[in-house]
């Protein structure tokens, strides 16, 4: 074998994997759109997500952040199963602790110390901190995950869905909508807009 064609046949070895991992992706679709919110002042708080998807999904680790008595991201969404790390980035002591779903408390954590909890029940968990009680945030668990909340103009996309038909829905802590039927194509990016309202 020539040097040139050794170079050649390594870097086919090298790329094999990840070209192989392109039709996987080329086979799913996304799901992209707008949610309007009345009253607008609660648009941030505003997810959509895929009802219901077959499949397992593996676990995975997210992390919140806590900076200038803030919970950041606002609105974190995760998959039933995965476990979130609760940072301290700030300058003073927080506690978090949720009422909702499998109720937690994590104690009161120091600056740059930290807590995790692994979610395994769907829904909306409120983020609040006895010590700040103006905190406020929210963690959002589905089955799947095909979710995103929305950006601040209230736009969404959730990426690498399935071809199929499913149930969309949005979740807001105080507005509504009714969920709509949306079919995914490989390839292509399904649209789904809201208007949600008390």
């Amino acid at each position: 074998m020539t040097p040139r064609a050794h170079v050649v046949g390594r870097l086919v070895a090298l790329l094999a994997p990840a070209l192989g991992a392109l039709p996987a992706l080329a086979q799913t679709g996304s799901i992209t759109g707008k949610v309007e919110a009345t009253p607008a002042k609660y648009l941030a708080e505003t997810v959509v997500y895929v009802k219901h998807a077959p499949g397992t999904f593996p676990p995975k680790t997210e992390s919140m952040d806590q900076r200038a008595l803030t919970f950041i991201p606002h609105v974190l969404v995760i998959t039933k199963g995965d476990t979130v790390r609760f940072l301290n980035h700030d300058t003073v002591a927080h506690n978090v602790y949720s009422p909702d779903g499998e109720a937690y408390n994590l104690g009161t954590f120091k600056p740059n110390e930290e807590r995790t909890h692994k979610f395994e029940k769907e829904g909306a968990y409120s983020q609040l901190c006895s010590i700040h009680p103006e905190m406020l945030g929210y963690i959002y668990v589905n089955q799947n995950p095909y979710a995103a909340a929305v950006d601040a103009k209230g736009r969404y996309t959730i990426k690498n869905v399935p071809p199929g038909s499913y149930q969309l829905v949005v979740w807001n802590p105080k507005l509504k909508a009714p969920e709509k039927p949306i079919t995914v194509t490989a390839g292509k990016a399904a649209e789904a807009n809201f208007a949600i309202k008390r």
